[in-house]
């Protein structure tokens, strides 16, 4: 049986590591679906050195990187009560391609719903992209369910077009 354990983010060498992991996962998932140069302006924004360090400082925001078997598999990142919602909002759930199917998904999504339990919250938020088909399945699977679908410009022309998913707990 494989071995899953977290460590909460908190150094910068593991601010070093989620965005090395961020880098390549975001760039397998999304070159193929977004426009050129979106995938780079999206990783300064949301997942560089400085945008999770603001994150953390000034959002609430909960990093976790995936070791399985002793080696970084990927990270999750959630922020209780984002933006004054009674829920939690499900950020970032990464994993590395070679370590898909042995567990660690799940065991992201019950780090996630047991942190939003101690918080007193009984539903957790999360957007996907609309054509990010292989993530959308798997947030099903998981028990969330489509509650909208919305545009969000992100500046420098690029949109986000994703779905709005919800899990009730």
């Amino acid at each position: 049986m494989k071995n899953i354990q977290f460590e909460r983010v908190t150094s910068q060498e593991q601010i070093d590591t989620l965005c090395a992991i961020a880098y390549q996962v975001w760039h397998e998932t999304f070159d193929p679906i977004l426009p050129p140069g979106q995938t780079d302006y999206m990783i300064d924004k949301f997942q560089s050195d400085h945008a999770v360090k603001d994150q953390m400082a000034h959002q609430n925001y909960r990093y976790y990187l995936a070791k399985l078997d002793g080696e970084y598999a990927g990270f999750v990142g959630f922020a209780p009560r984002c933006q004054g919602q009674e829920e939690m909002y499900l950020s970032k759930v990464y994993l590395l391609s070679q370590c898909r199917h042995q567990g660690v998904v799940k065991a992201m999504f019950q780090l996630a719903e047991e942190e939003a339990v101690k918080e007193g919250l009984s539903k957790i938020r999360l957007t996907v992209n609309k054509k990010n088909l292989h993530a959308f399945k798997v947030y099903e699977h998981y028990g969330y369910k489509t509650v909208e679908a919305v545009e969000s410009d992100i500046g420098s022309g690029y949109v986000m077009d994703d779905f709005v998913m919800v899990k009730q707990l």
